[in-house]
């Protein structure tokens, strides 16, 4: 096909009175293209295009791609079935069915260009974590990558967390604020509940406590709409390059020593130039520090209080990790304030010890112990048990498993504690109602259980006369038992206590 410019070069060598032979020899075609081109008359190229077998059956391939759901083998047989029926045929493959479809838009999705956005200095930050398998003195955990990045000079602070929940949030934003020196207005978030109370996107509820944790820096959480991700996408970049070289190549000894190298990378990272600006984000942030926030005069230290028990170990278990204290506090309850590198136990406001904070994994972390797990034997045991109480407890007990499934041993254990608190009667009773309801919650069981108690004349009527407490059922019930004997209980008499005068 010729192009435009050389269309434009022999329409104007014709106009100037030159032949076609000349023009051809001029220009390196053929005289029969030049003869096209002077006959066709127009600059523009006129593109050709080859005739398809499906091109007479374009409303009916539209109908069976939606029929098919985008199946276009379904839809090449179903073409083929109804021209049978005609008593005709297509001679076309699957591939010429999925290129003719492609050429007239049906199932391509319209491709939509991502859209730039561009921040002022101090504007706005975005925060993420990423999940990542790590090798930690020979053993293999996994830790979350927290980072934070200024939507400006594009400056980043991450770091590594065995778990990232709210307390740990607070914590890397904190150290991720003074690491810049100050704040953006706004903190761009993907709908996570670490951070939310409920709603998404622009309907979003921040939680009251990370509220709180907002005004004391001055800045406010955004979270991005439903599958707009591209909204944080200057802080979901760097995972990749945090994933395909800070994690390359190196080894690290402990949860400290891989902190520690993040940092130092960070600081190399920061210093790198991009391409996209001709300058490094720590040349931008120069640009971009004196319109920070700036932070509070006293920032205090992030924590949370566990309430504990010391145990006969003389130990208390925080996140199934044990910490020692004085023998002195054995079965004492105790305040364990926990930071971000320390455990400090408390009795009152008095400090009795302090330790550095243990990962899961690490030399010296020392677990708790595990709780026992039931056998199989005692919950076949409970189930005979409750089996025991009639039919209509038969009956229960396959409904509640076919209900309940995994969640079906927990509820028998209720019942099995049900059945020893009260009458097996009364138990019996409830059960049955419960089922006629269809009501498989254990606790609603024993509520109706209490009320069916409470409704029964068990206490004593204020209108009747004491002295006729003698005619009472329930007293008749206890008169009816034996004298004890106590004569096994009377004290023995001495030899010489039975000899004569």
């Amino acid at each position: 096909m010729i192009d435009r410019q050389t269309r434009t070069a022999i329409l104007a060598l014709r106009a100037k009175g030159h032949g076609l032979r000349e023009i051809a020899k001029a220009l390196e075609v053929s005289r029969n293209s030049v003869r096209g081109v002077v006959a066709d008359g127009g600059a523009e190229p006129v593109g050709t295009r080859r005739a398809s077998a499906f091109d007479e059956h374009l409303e009916s391939i539209r109908v069976y791609h939606a029929q098919c759901r985008g199946n276009m083998v379904r839809v090449l047989e179903k073409l083929q079935d109804e021209l049978a029926g005609r008593g005709c045929k297509v001679e076309a493959s699957y591939s010429a069915l999925t290129r003719f479809c492609r050429e007239n838009g049906i199932g391509v999705e319209t491709k939509v260009p991502v859209g730039r956005i561009v921040t002022g200095p101090g504007a706005e930050m975005q925060h993420d974590t990423s999940p990542y398998t790590i090798v930690i003195a020979g053993k293999k955990v996994k830790r979350q990558c927290a980072s934070l990045v200024l939507g400006y000079s594009r400056m980043l602070y991450m770091d590594f967390h065995e778990k990232f929940g709210r307390f740990e949030c607070k914590v890397f934003l904190t150290d991720a604020f003074r690491y810049f020196g100050g704040t953006c207005g706004r903190c761009v978030i993907d709908n996570t509940s670490i951070v939310l109370a409920c709603g998404s996107g622009k309907n979003a509820q921040v939680a009251p406590e990370v509220e709180a944790f907002e005004q004391r820096f001055g800045f406010r959480f955004m979270a991005h709409e439903i599958m707009d991700s591209d909204r944080k996408g200057k802080v979901e970049r760097p995972f990749h390059y945090i994933e395909n070289n800070f994690l390359v190549g190196r080894t690290f000894r402990s949860d400290a020593d891989l902190n520690a190298q993040a940092l130092a990378w960070v600081e190399k990272a920061n210093r790198r130039r991009l391409r996209e600006f001709k300058a490094s984000p720590l040349e931008l942030f120069a640009a971009e520090k004196p319109h920070l926030r700036d932070l509070p005069l006293h920032v205090p230290e992030i924590y949370r209080v566990w309430q504990r028990d010391v145990d006969a170990g003389s130990s208390v278990s925080v996140h199934g990790l044990k910490y020692p204290v004085p023998a002195a506090y054995i079965g004492k309850a105790v305040t364990v304030r926990e930071t971000k590198n320390r455990m400090i136990v408390q009795d009152g406001h008095r400090e009795i010890a302090s330790h550095e904070k243990k990962s899961a994994g690490s030399p010296t972390a020392m677990p708790s112990t595990p709780v026992p797990r039931r056998s199989q034997a005692t919950r076949i045991m409970e189930e005979e048990k409750l089996k025991a109480v009639g039919e209509g407890m038969c009956a229960y007990l396959l409904a509640l498993q076919a209900d309940r499934g995994p969640r079906y041993i927990w509820s028998i254990r209720r019942l099995c504690r049900l059945l020893c608190q009260y009458k097996t009667e009364d138990v019996a009773a409830a059960v049955a109602k419960a089922h006629e309801h269809r009501l498989f919650d254990i606790q609603r069981v024993e509520t109706m259980l209490l009320q069916d108690i409470a409704s029964r004349d068990y206490f004593l009527p204020l209108n009747e006369a004491t002295e006729d407490y003698e005619k009472w059922p329930l007293y008749q019930q206890g008169a009816l038992t034996p004298e004890p004997d106590l004569n096994a209980y009377a004290p023995k008499e001495n030899a010489d206590d039975r000899r004569d005068p």
